[in-house]
């Protein structure tokens, strides 16, 4: 309900699924729509495949005020983008990237994908110091996600495809981090890097547990304690919006220990993790009290940091961090 919105937005988000592949038209009516909402202090991000990057669509964002662009990379090797199903090429990644900065956009990020089918270490410092040759204020890496319901899943059921064991996958983890750094990007979430002053604001949010609108099949949104996930059905969406009713959907509302621990567990995928204050703050409760017995033990073995100010992860647990996570939410 727009109604509801607080205005200028804050951040506006378009992705995931590559808008950059609209019609230019249909691009230029959505972002100019979407444009109404913001200011010179919003952050309104586009995520966009490399293949998708014209010159008339660079020229069609940048005129709408996006002021952040994101392309899906996933790697700069051939074979491990055919097996990740990319349409593009390595050479057509620097072709886009030209592009953007030609018509006038500064503030451009990469996502990378490791332990994808055929990579090993070298490969992957490889897309790392490629990524970082082309200079971005913002760097994803993120480990493949196998399921089986997926092209990439099934060759893994059927034997021809064998994921990166945990080793492997730790140490392309830690060529990241390592890399990263040395190339003056900070770690500030699990899985993502960013010059000083660059961190996506959208994500965020996400990672703060604050209100959010999502619009879109399948598309989640954050409001009032309600967490409300669209079905995704497009046919079904379409009809609503024409028939002026809500988009039909699941959600669920988070109140109490369910809404700490959640509060908990996304601030923890930050390097500065819980603040302790702000927490007590919006609960009324230090989350030591909440959660000692988890927070406690992970403490005592060296995976969690706590000071008067903060609890977080540790650096060199932050691989595993998802077995943290998982007791904290267990504990709520």
């Amino acid at each position: 309900n727009e109604k509801k919105l607080t205005l200028p937005l804050s951040s506006i988000f378009v992705g995931g699924g590559t808008p950059t592949s609209l019609a230019p038209p249909l691009l230029a009516e959505l972002l100019d729509t979407l444009g109404q909402y913001r200011n010179e202090q919003t952050e309104f991000s586009v995520e966009a495949n490399p293949s998708s990057i014209t010159d008339q669509t660079a020229k069609i964002m940048h005129h709408a005020g996006v002021n952040r662009v994101n392309l899906g990379a996933q790697s700069f090797v051939q074979k491990e983008l055919t097996a990740l199903g990319r349409i593009h090429d390595p050479d057509r990644i620097a072709t886009a990237w030209r592009t953007l900065r030609d018509a006038g956009h500064q503030r451009l990020g990469l996502d990378l994908i490791y332990a994808s089918p055929g990579q090993n270490l070298d490969s992957w410092r490889y897309s790392l110091d490629q990524a970082l040759a082309l200079e971005p204020q913002h760097l994803s890496c993120y480990a493949l996600t196998v399921e089986s319901d997926t092209p990439i899943g099934r060759l893994r059921d059927s034997g021809e495809f064998v994921e990166m064991d945990e080793a492997d996958q730790a140490n392309c983890y830690n060529a990241a981090v390592q890399t990263t750094a040395a190339a003056g990007l900070e770690q500030y979430e699990i899985s993502n890097f960013a010059a000083p002053g660059m961190q996506c604001q959208h994500n965020l949010t996400y990672w703060r547990n604050e209100s959010y609108l999502g619009l879109g099949p399948a598309a989640a949104s954050y409001i009032d304690r309600v967490r409300r996930t669209n079905k995704p059905d497009i046919k079904a969406y379409i009809r609503a919006i024409e028939n002026d009713q809500p988009p039909p959907a699941e959600s669920e509302k988070l109140t109490g220990r369910a809404e700490m621990g959640e509060t908990i567990m996304l601030a923890l995928r930050m390097t500065q993790g819980v603040d302790r204050q702000q927490f007590a703050q919006r609960f009324g409760i230090d989350p030591v009290e909440a959660f000692g017995a988890t927070i406690q033990r992970y403490c005592d073995m060296g995976a969690m940091l706590m000071d008067r100010q903060r609890i977080r992860i540790a650096p060199r647990a932050m691989l595993v961090s998802n077995t943290i996570l998982a007791d904290i939410l267990s504990e709520a």
